[in-house]
């Protein structure tokens, strides 16, 4: 009976079907600058994944599809590079395939750069 239950779980499980597996693709280095309005979508049969952030400013909005998603905040005072602000966030962002991902800052010369992995979606 162990046998026959195994034999059949065996041939039940080639009917599932996963979601996808994902590949690397590239790193990217996304940067903008305050007066940028830069828009960034991520491609069809492609996921970002955004590792970190950094600002010389004191902090950043984030927008995904047109919504703000959060407030970035940066460190205030020097760290000790030049007088270069820099923050990162403490856990990865997944964004799917067709989000539109944005940012603003009202700083005047503030410059953000984001590290983002994309990932190929293979079936």
């Amino acid at each position: 009976m162990k046998n026959l239950l195994f034999i059949a779980f065996l041939f039940l499980m080639g009917t599932f079907k996963a979601q996808g597996n994902l590949q690397l693709n590239q790193v990217l280095l996304l940067s903008a600058s305050a007066n940028s309005t830069a828009q960034w979508t991520v491609p069809a049969g492609k996921a970002w994944k955004l590792e970190s952030m950094a600002i010389n400013s004191s902090s950043c909005y984030v927008y995904l599809n047109g919504n703000m998603a959060f407030e970035y905040v940066g460190l205030t005072g020097s760290t000790g590079v030049n007088g270069f602000v820099r923050h990162t966030q403490s856990s990865p962002l997944w964004l799917p395939a067709g989000t539109v991902f944005g940012h603003f800052s009202n700083v005047a010369n503030a410059y953000r750069w984001f590290s983002i992995i994309e990932f190929n979606i293979v079936p």
